[in-house]
């Protein structure tokens, strides 16, 4: 029963991620996601997943806390010392084949919208992101994670368009 709470609860954050029509909203979802997620894979005892969400709920918090973007020097410095400690983590675990790139990729694409993008960047980084994972999950057959990020990058795409919209509109 657990475990089914725990795989829906992504689910309904996906959906809510529809009305996520600000950048703050935006983050608020992705950190209940990180939270979620984490809390799932620490049930299901996948401990480098868990350090993977951690760090993603630290980078989406330092985001929602500070209202700051972060260079482009320090977001690449960032990114290669995080990727390189989820490589460790894989190389520890022995998850080390072409598949476990897939996770590697999507983390990157939030990470780097996350701190150095705004709205606009940052949705995009996300679609790209979650279209990634959703391949992944679908690989795995993890349907609760392809919905879930399916959906979130969907709403992503969603308010993407409605932004660029604005931005046409505003500049005419």
């Amino acid at each position: 029963m657990h475990e089914l709470i725990f795989h829906t609860l992504p689910v309904i954050l996906a959906v809510l991620s529809f009305w996520s029509n600000t950048e703050r909203k935006l983050l608020l979802i992705n950190l209940g996601l990180c939270l979620t997620i984490g809390t799932l894979l620490g049930v299901q005892e996948a401990w480098g997943g868990v350090l993977v969400m951690t760090v993603a709920g630290m980078s989406t918090s330092y985001r929602l806390i500070t209202h700051k973007l972060v260079s482009g020097r320090l977001t690449l410095g960032l990114i290669v010392l995080m990727s390189a400690m989820i490589g460790m983590i894989n190389q520890y675990t022995g998850n080390t084949g072409m598949l476990e790139i897939l996770p590697l990729l999507t983390f990157i694409f939030y990470r780097y919208g996350e701190l150095h993008c705004r709205e606009g960047g940052l949705r995009l980084c996300m679609v790209a992101g979650s279209g990634i994972f959703t391949v992944y999950a679908l690989i795995n057959h993890t349907w609760g994670v392809a919905i879930t990020e399916s959906l979130f990058a969907a709403s992503n795409l969603w308010f993407y368009l409605q932004l660029r919209r604005r931005v046409r509109h505003a500049a005419i």
